[in-house]
């Protein structure tokens, strides 16, 4: 007689976790996932920082607070897609939180790495912020 009730003891676990981490929001730094999201509505918008300007060029890195990130994370399987506007809106947010007015150097890719931070997709903002 084969036993096949330890198979799908682990598979039922494997479930209970997959669905428990689904319901927690992203690791992902600086992101536009809440901890605990509810209905189906998705996420918000990121609003425009107003102040901050994104620029071609500016001064070299030189306090590593100048690198700034923004990461816009589809955290659900009903969440929309990871929006560029988001991810930037949230990089220009952080640059004016430590006290910047524009950004330089930007850069929008996907995350290769974005279920590891619980994510199914992300798209990554980057720049290195400045005083203009």
């Amino acid at each position: 007689m084969k036993r096949t009730s330890g198979k799908w003891q682990r598979v039922s676990l494997v479930l209970v976790i997959a669905m428990g981490v689904s319901g927690c929001g992203s690791i992902a730094q600086n992101n536009d996932v809440g901890p605990v999201r509810t209905g189906l509505g998705g996420r918000a918008s990121v609003a425009d920082v107003s102040g901050v300007e994104v620029t071609q060029t500016g001064p070299a890195l030189v306090k590593e607070d100048q690198r700034v990130i923004g990461t816009s994370c589809r955290n659900k399987m009903w969440d929309p897609e990871p929006s560029r506007e988001n991810a930037l809106n949230l990089m220009k947010q952080q640059a004016k939180a430590r006290g910047y007015n524009a950004v330089h150097s930007v850069q929008v890719y996907n995350d290769p790495a974005a279920l590891v931070k619980n994510c199914w997709s992300a798209l990554i903002a980057t720049g290195i912020a400045y005083k203009k």
